[in-house]
Order: structure tokens, then C-alpha cells, then sequence
């Protein structure tokens, strides 16, 4: 990457009440050892970001710092937006907690701490210079949010309506059914909520309209996808099948069988989506029959075919988009490069 020598990466092992910062400095003698990081503990509040910056503002001289921690979920990402909102400057990267995980085992460090995790989290910046997280839109966050949270209602709703049948006591019946009722009435507030998010943006608006045209996809799956993984247009067609876990992962050790599997590197609520699509979309289109019998044909499970077909629905649904086209068989099979490789 150019201009790697002018940067400094500061590692971030982020908790639920504080995080530890670790500088990486490179030194005309080289590199320190990892254990002999400077390291300083904040806590997770604006200011505790504030007095991180009013500590670290001496050590950087003229280098432009780079902040790299690992996805933890809320923590990872209220985080980022405090230090986003008043130092818009400075990059960040929000990395896979596996790939993180990963490289700390490498390095094979006698503990295991916040602090040593922070240096280790800031050296893996040095070395791998990993590229500044795109954040979602503020629209998709709160769809993600909101969508998310109807799932959630919604099995509480199935499980509670799962006992009804085998209740006994009458107040507890009364009990079940009154919050059954609440239930219902929170999902639909949210679902609200949800259509008027997507009304009011008209891009994502155009984006859902064209995905209901393909078989099987609702106006529910369609939001629920764009939800998890933000618009189809910002991925090319390997990107895409990548961050849906549904690409095939290759494992061949000497002289053993090698065999692939499905990599799940993604939301898992993505492969639901598409699962639950596919059963009814594909009877409904030609080109996915015609791929799930060549696949059966050759031998291969139901469930690695049915996989691979949720896959190509994805990239159809990507070419849609990024065409601006309604479903359409011959428009597929003219752009079958777009989303078969």
C-alpha cells in the first residue's frame, strides 16, 4: 500500500465497559516486540475516546494514524461512530474477529489480555495494512435494527403460540394469550416502521422494487437482505458469492481426498433468507431447474445443490439491480457472465 511508512496503527481490543489502545511506532531500529507496545485502557464513552486522542496526539508526530479492532458486535461499532463523529479524519477498520483470532494464535504470545491483545490487534495492522471498513448508511443500520428485531418477536410469537395448546391453568392461558396479542401489535409497529424506513429512501426503494420481481422474493426478503449485507451494487459478482457464505471452500491435505464445503463466512440470517426464497422461487425459474438437475445429475446432495442454487439466485438478483431491470429469463441468460464464473 503507498504511503505505508507515514502510517500508524493503533490496535483497539474493545470491551463492553472500557478498551485497551496499543501503538504501534516503527523505530529507526526496527520493530519492538509486540509485548512491548505502548498500551493505555479507556473507557467505552465518548470521553474515554477523548482522553484516548489527548494521550495518543503526542506520539504521532507527522504519521496519520489508522485504528484497526475486530468486529464485537455493538461495542466494536459505537465505538468507531464516536471516533467517527468528532475525528472524521482519521481511517478505521472494523476486521474479522476470525481472521484477527487467527493471527494472535500465530504469533504464539505467552498471555493472553486485554492489553496483549491490543498490541497484537496493532501490529497485525502494521503488517497486513488492512484496507478502511465501509460503514453502512445510516438507513440500513436502522433497517438492519428493525429487522432483526422482528425476527426476534416473531419466534417469541411461534414459541408462545407453540404452548398454547398444552395449557392447562386458565390464568395462565389468559396470560399467554394477552401477550401473544402484544406480540402481534409490536410487529406490526415494526413492520410500519420498516416500510416507511424503505419508502424513504429512494434508492433502497428502487433496489427492493426490482428483487420482488424474481420469483419467490418477497418484500420482506428483499429489505431483510439489503439489511444484511447493504446494497447488491457496491459487490462485484465474487465479492458477493464471498460474503454470502455460500461459496464453495476447498479443503486437500497431500495425498488425502479433497473435497469442498460451504465456507458460512457470513450473516447466517442471509443463507435463511435465501433458503426460505428458493423453495418457492425455484420451480418458478427455468435456469435454476435446469442448473438444480445438472448438479443432482452429477451426484451431488440436495443440500449442496439447493446451496449452490441460493447462490446463483443472489447473483441474479445483483445483476437485476445493477442493470436497473426487472426479472426477466432471456435478460439473465444474455448476462449469464455477470453472475456465473
Amino acid at each position: 500500500m503507498s504511503g505505508g511508512q507515514n502510517k500508524i496503527w493503533i490496535g483497539f481490543d474493545v470491551g463492553k465497559e472500557s478498551f485497551s489502545a496499543a501503538v504501534d511506532q516503527l523505530k529507526n531500529t526496527g520493530k519492538d516486540k509486540v509485548t512491548s507496545l505502548l498500551c493505555r485502557n479507556f473507557k467505552r464513552t465518548p470521553v474515554g475516546v477523548e482522553q484516548f486522542f489527548d494521550w495518543v496526539k503526542n506520539l504521532l508526530y507527522d504519521q496519520e494514524p489508522h485504528i484497526v479492532m475486530e468486529t464485537t458486535g455493538c461495542y466494536s461499532q459505537h465505538l468507531a461512530d464516536w471516533i467517527t463523529q468528532s475525528h472524521p479524519e482519521i481511517s478505521i477498520t472494523i476486521e474479522n474477529a476470525r481472521k484477527i483470532h487467527a493471527y494472535i494464535e500465530s504469533l504464539n504470545l505467552p498471555h493472553k489480555t486485554d492489553k496483549t491483545d491490543a498490541q497484537a490487534i496493532a501490529r497485525f495492522g502494521t503488517e497486513r495494512q488492512p484496507e478502511p471498513t465501509n460503514r453502512p448508511s445510516q438507513t440500513i443500520m436502522i433497517l438492519r435494527e428493525l429487522s432483526r428485531e422482528r425476527t426476534a418477536l416473531i419466534k417469541a410469537r411461534v414459541d408462545l403460540q407453540n404452548r398454547r395448546d398444552s395449557i392447562i391453568s386458565p390464568v395462565v392461558r389468559k396470560i399467554n394469550a394477552q401477550t401473544l396479542a402484544a406480540l402481534t401489535m409490536q410487529i406490526e409497529k415494526i413492520e410500519k416502521e420498516i416500510k416507511a424506513c424503505v419508502v424513504a429512501d429512494e434508492e433502497l426503494l428502487t433496489e427492493v422494487h426490482i428483487m420482488t420481481t424474481m420469483p419467490g422474493v418477497s418484500f420482506i426478503s428483499a429489505y431483510s437482505i439489503l439489511a444484511e449485507i447493504g446494497s447488491l451494487k457496491q459487490y462485484s459478482a465474487k465479492e458477493l458469492s464471498a460474503i454470502s457464505g455460500l461459496a464453495p471452500r476447498i479443503k486437500q491435505s497431500g495425498s488425502s481426498v479433497d473435497y469442498s464445503f460451504m465456507s458460512r463466512r457470513s450473516s447466517g440470517r442471509l443463507r435463511q433468507i435465501l433458503y426460505l426464497d428458493s423453495v418457492p422461487g425455484l420451480p418458478k425459474i427455468p435456469s435454476l431447474q435446469d442448473f438444480y438437475q445438472r448438479l443432482i445429475a452429477k451426484g451431488k446432495t440436495k443440500m449442496t445443490v439447493r446451496c449452490a442454487c441460493m447462490r446463483k439466485m443472489l447473483l441474479m438478483l445483483r445483476s437485476m439491480v445493477v442493470h436497473n431491470t426487472p426479472f426477466d429469463e432471456n435478460f439473465l441468460k444474455n448476462h449469464q457472465k455477470v453472475f456465473d464464473f
